[in-house]
């Protein structure tokens, strides 16, 4: 009997959540995850990372803003001699996250169209990504895949045999969010 009064009383909480507005959402790790792939003519490699912080504001369900950070250092593409690379060239110790903010949404179903900027190596840019969302009273997920152009953040290309990775990172972004519940 207690199991099924507990039941009952989360189910209330997270109905009155989902009707609250506005609403604090919290990243959570254990679910979420950002990858990037990296192409170069004689091979491809991911790097990801799992130590994600981020925050999701919603007022009556609909998304208002999203903010991510990632810490570069986190990224890890199982190469500790191309990670130490990458860390040189991202300037991490100047730079040592990498950062998202929306506060434009546009949503048609399942879909949904984030405008915002993108900070990466100290070069903030705006950005639009398409991404696909699953929404319950208990949780938000955030998920899709973008193509960011390395050198519109002033990074220089690292090459190989003579020749630099293609101009284009392929970003990978898995985000589960959870109620804030203080």
């Amino acid at each position: 009997m207690s199991v099924v009064i507990l039941s009952f009383a989360q189910t209330q909480v997270f109905a009155q959540i989902q009707n609250e507005s506005p609403q604090t959402w919290v990243l959570d790790p254990s679910g979420s995850e950002i990858s990037y792939t990296g192409v170069h003519l004689l091979h491809e490699w991911t790097g990801v990372n799992k130590k994600l912080v981020g925050l999701m504001n919603t007022n009556q369900g609909q998304i208002d803003m999203i903010a991510i950070s990632a810490k570069v250092a986190d990224f890890d593409s199982g190469n500790e001699n191309r990670d130490a690379h990458a860390l040189e060239l991202l300037d991490v110790f100047d730079f040592p996250n990498v950062r998202f903010l929306a506060k434009k949404f546009t949503r048609n179903g399942q879909k949904i169209v984030m405008d915002g900027v993108l900070q990466f190596r100290g070069v903030i840019r705006d950005i639009s990504v398409a991404m696909n969302i699953e929404s319950k009273a208990e949780q938000f997920k955030v998920f899709g895949n973008f193509t960011v152009q390395p050198t519109l953040f002033e990074m220089p290309l690292p090459s190989f045999m003579l020749k630099d990775i293609d101009d284009a990172l392929d970003i990978s972004v898995m985000l589960l969010f959870t109620p804030d519940i203080k």
